[in-house]
């Protein structure tokens, strides 16, 4: 791999959590704290009205706000102890609501903006960018910022500024970012200044407009529409322009969700980031893990659907490269086993060789008053995955995900709707009337927008809390359709890297893609791997349909050997029986002491049925003297699968058990 290819450094002097939607804020910082070759730690805290809570009732607004903040909290928290020897913390433009969040490691001095005022002289004692300053107009900050960061200059906003100098600095990388007016695109700005990369700047998408790409896509493939493929040739035109792509080594693409590589047929290797989906972790975590220490584990998931697919090659693959690998294949590959697996299972990679997209579901309508006592009609569509429960024979868990498509004869998020400026508590009580709706369900058909995996007993719609026991791992999903939709969950959740596809994959295409990426593998960059496996499919249908939401520099390492790679995932399950037990010892929630035990229960399962030992055995009886809810017969020995599906959420829908119907064996 070239030298330009490596990770930068991290900035580990200072970082800073910023309310996401103060853009200014969070450039002007950005400005003041650039250093050359680094990374600055800029984390986004979503915009919560209310401060966290112990109890809240469903979809109250202190249910979202507990529900948006603590997540934030808890992936920033872990984010700044990975951070050794950080020294200051910026907090700009928090509220008291969610500064209520933060989980702060211990040491820290912490430095408290409000506004564009106070940022002179909270920040001018730790040293000033060495090259005066440089003004702009808030509409060009990025811009600004851009600039201000290569020539060594702080940021400064003013009205009355004159237009910008153009730069242009052919570098081997580009960094494509949209104008989004939100702080995750100075996380962009930030990110290319640390590799030296060109930066272009284009439009944002049109409200809702990435939805409609995903229309245009199925519309061109599934209907042979040439004139909604011509309608992605024009939104990346009017952005792209006549730039030639070929004199770059790569291009990352900085986006809400319009697939340039499709569009400039991979004519050099391509990577995304989605500024929607916690792009400030994202890309702190591709760094910070890209120099860590990784299991060498993977998990490999198969149904079994297709007669010649890619999982027996690649378990061979992963045991000739020392990885401790976990062959979810068959009966194997359940729902629970993927919620499980997926979440709190430590590995490096995950594998998905099934059917995937969108799925059969329900339409339905409800009518319900709003906290004011005033009536409406909710029409909505409704998928639905089964689970079934380990103690109650005969029984099925219902996770239900709901698409509301109409509110009182509005469609939802249309232009109509948002003129009727319908209160927001309204809409949270539509969603709980949604969630707990128990009419007689209609089938529908295929439901649009809905996404799933299809496991052997059931679907997976893709709602992952967290990925490989709180890491940062690599998915390759090679089902169809699954470049967008469920991608989203593993995103937002920590992968690093997630492959994949923009429409319905033929399935010889799809082996011969998947072999040619892990050939490449351990020899260079994921993305140059990934460039190579999409390349040898260029003669198929499936030319151009694969899409690496990922970093150019992102790598994976062969183990050293099998046993130590056991030993790693052995080590990490321990750690994080210690933290889900501290973590039930201490909250005082009733719904996220209940879902974390439920969580434990699954994490020792796992250790005593994989990594029997003495020591162990010995560790299990520890954690029930200190956790009474861990009973015996909730705990069943010997050679189990994993057992209990793990929690959704730790602030959780209501979970429906009922008998098996024949309504709902048709809509799996």
């Amino acid at each position: 791999m070239p030298s330009d290819a490596k990770a930068p450094r991290i900035n580990n002097r200072c970082a800073c959590i910023v309310d996401r939607d103060a853009l200014a804020l969070a450039a002007v910082i950005s400005s003041y704290l650039f250093e050359p070759a680094s990374y600055l730690p800029l984390f986004l805290f979503p915009r919560v009205e209310v401060s966290k809570t112990d109890e809240a009732k469903l979809l109250s607004e202190g249910y979202v706000a507990n529900l948006m903040g603590d997540q934030a909290g808890g992936f920033i928290g872990n984010a700044l102890a990975r951070i050794r020897e950080c020294e200051f913390l910026i907090l700009a433009g928090l509220n008291e609501h969610q500064k209520s969040f933060l989980i702060l490691p211990a040491g820290l001095k912490t430095i408290e903006i409000r506004t564009l005022s106070d940022i002179h002289l909270k920040l001018s004692p730790l040293g000033l960018p060495a090259k005066g300053e440089l003004s702009c107009k808030t509409s060009d900050v990025l811009q600004g910022l851009y600039i201000a960061q290569k020539r060594e200059k702080r940021l400064v906003i003013d009205e009355g500024a004159l237009a910008l100098p153009e730069v242009v600095e052919l570098q081997k990388g580009i960094v494509v970012i949209e104008n989004l007016p939100e702080s995750s695109a100075v996380v962009a700005i930030n990110y290319a200044n640390s590799i030296g990369a060109s930066v272009l700047i284009v439009d944002a998408l049109a409200k809702h407009e990435g939805r409609s790409i995903q229309r245009w896509i199925q519309d061109w493939k599934e209907n042979n529409d040439p004139a909604q493929l011509q309608k992605l040739k024009d939104a990346v035109s009017r952005r792209l322009g006549s730039i030639s792509f070929i004199q770059f080594d790569y291009a990352t693409f900085f986006t809400e969700g319009l697939p340039y590589s499709l569009i400039l047929e991979n004519v050099i290797p391509c990577g995304y980031v989605h500024l929607l989906l916690r792009p400030d972790l994202f890309v702190f975590n591709s760094i910070m893990f890209e120099n860590g220490e990784n299991f060498h584990t993977a998990v490999v998931f198969s149904p079994v659907f297709f007669q010649d697919e890619e999982t027996s090659w690649l378990c061979e693959f992963f045991s000739r490269n020392k990885y401790y690998s976990r062959a979810l294949i068959g009966g194997e590959a359940t729902l629970a086993n993927l919620d499980f697996h997926a979440q709190y299972f430590p590995f490096d990679l995950l594998h998905i060789c099934s059917h995937g997209g969108e799925v059969d579901g329900y339409e339905m309508s409800e009518q319900f008053a709003d906290r004011d006592g005033n009536s409406h009609v909710v029409e909505f569509d409704e998928v639905v995955g089964f689970t079934p429960v380990p103690d109650k024979l005969g029984m099925v868990a219902v996770h239900r995900k709901v698409f509301p498509r109409k509110l009182d004869g509005f469609s939802w998020m249309s232009a109509e709707l948002e003129k009727e400026n319908i209160p927001g508590h309204v809409c949270l009580d539509m969603w709980k009337c949604m969630l707990e709706s128990r009419r007689r369900r209609k089938p529908k058909g295929r439901i649009a927008m809905s996404c799933a995996i299809a496991c052997a007993d059931s679907i997976h719609q893709g709602e992952f809390n967290a990925l490989a026991s709180y890491s940062s791992p690599l998915v390759f999903n090679n089902t169809c359709w699954s470049w967008y939709e469920v991608a989203s969950f593993f995103l937002a959740c920590g992968a690093r890297g997630y492959i994949g596809t923009l429409w319905a994959i033929d399935n010889q295409a799809a082996v011969v893609a998947a072999q040619t990426f892990y050939e490449n593998l351990f020899f260079e960059s994921v993305l140059a791997a990934f460039h190579k496996a999409v390349k040898a499919i260029d003669p198929t249908v499936s030319k151009d349909i694969y899409v690496y939401w990922g970093l150019h520099f992102s790598t994976l390492s062969p183990g050293r050997s099998r046993e130590e790679s056991q030993g790693e995932v052995c080590k990490e399950l321990v750690r994080a029986v210690e933290a889900w037990v501290r973590n039930i010892e201490s909250t005082k929630n009733s719904e996220v002491k209940k879902n974390s035990v439920k969580v434990l229960k699954s994490i020792l399962r796992e250790l005593v049925t994989s990594f029997g030992s003495d020591s162990i055995r010995r560790l299990e009886m520890e954690v029930r003297k200190r956790v009474p809810e861990l009973s015996q017969t909730d705990m069943p020995r010997g050679a189990e699968q994993p057992g209990l599906p793990a929690s959704r959420s730790l602030m959780d829908h209501p979970i429906e058990y009922r008998e098996i119907r024949a309504e709902d064996k048709a809509g799996t």
